[in-house]
């Protein structure tokens, strides 16, 4: 399986939290946080240029679900974007 895939339905299930479930092998909680961080860094480029944006847009162009969109600018509230 693709781990970009495995990532994407991460974000798409997991609670506003920043801990992943005990079951996630440590590799798999260290490549999800990467990939979390570069994403998060790509919403904040995308959304510093076009504020206005829709989810459903910001989702297409990231390639994320709707829900890992939310979740995504829940995270870059909580940082004061």
């Amino acid at each position: 399986m693709d781990p970009r895939l495995l990532c994407r339905a991460m974000v798409s299930t997991i609670e506003e939290t920043e801990s992943l479930p005990e079951e996630v092998p440590q590799g798999l909680k260290f490549l999800f946080e990467e990939w979390l961080e570069e994403i998060l860094n790509e919403t904040e480029k995308i959304l510093q240029k076009e504020p206005e944006l829709s989810n459903k847009e910001l989702a297409r162009r990231l390639g994320v679900p709707l829900e890992g969109v939310a979740y995504l600018r829940h995270r870059l509230q909580s940082k004061n974007f």
